[in-house]
């Protein structure tokens, strides 16, 4: 499983404060290009899934927010497997 940011949520709340991504990037105490590439769907070639540092900076920024609020998790792979007898 992975775990994916639920970057609508998270712009969402960015809005509500009137944050840019430097100074919401600065409450959550990552770097503003971290932030940028969180935010970037999974195919862009400069994506970076969400790491621990961006988690706990996204609680620190919103701490009345629940992780499921700000993330969800996903599988993998779902590659059905299909066994066959000889």
């Amino acid at each position: 499983m992975k775990i994916k940011l639920r970057v609508d949520v998270l712009e969402e709340l960015q809005e509500k404060n009137n944050w840019n991504d430097t100074e919401l990037a600065k409450q959550m105490g990552i770097s503003r290009s971290r932030l940028w590439r969180a935010k970037l769907p999974e195919n862009h070639n400069e994506y970076c899934s969400s790491g621990e540092s961006l988690i706990v900076g996204a609680m620190k920024a919103f701490p009345d927010k629940k992780f499921e609020d700000l993330f969800f998790l996903t599988d993998v792979c779902s590659v059905v497997h299909n066994s066959s007898t000889a």
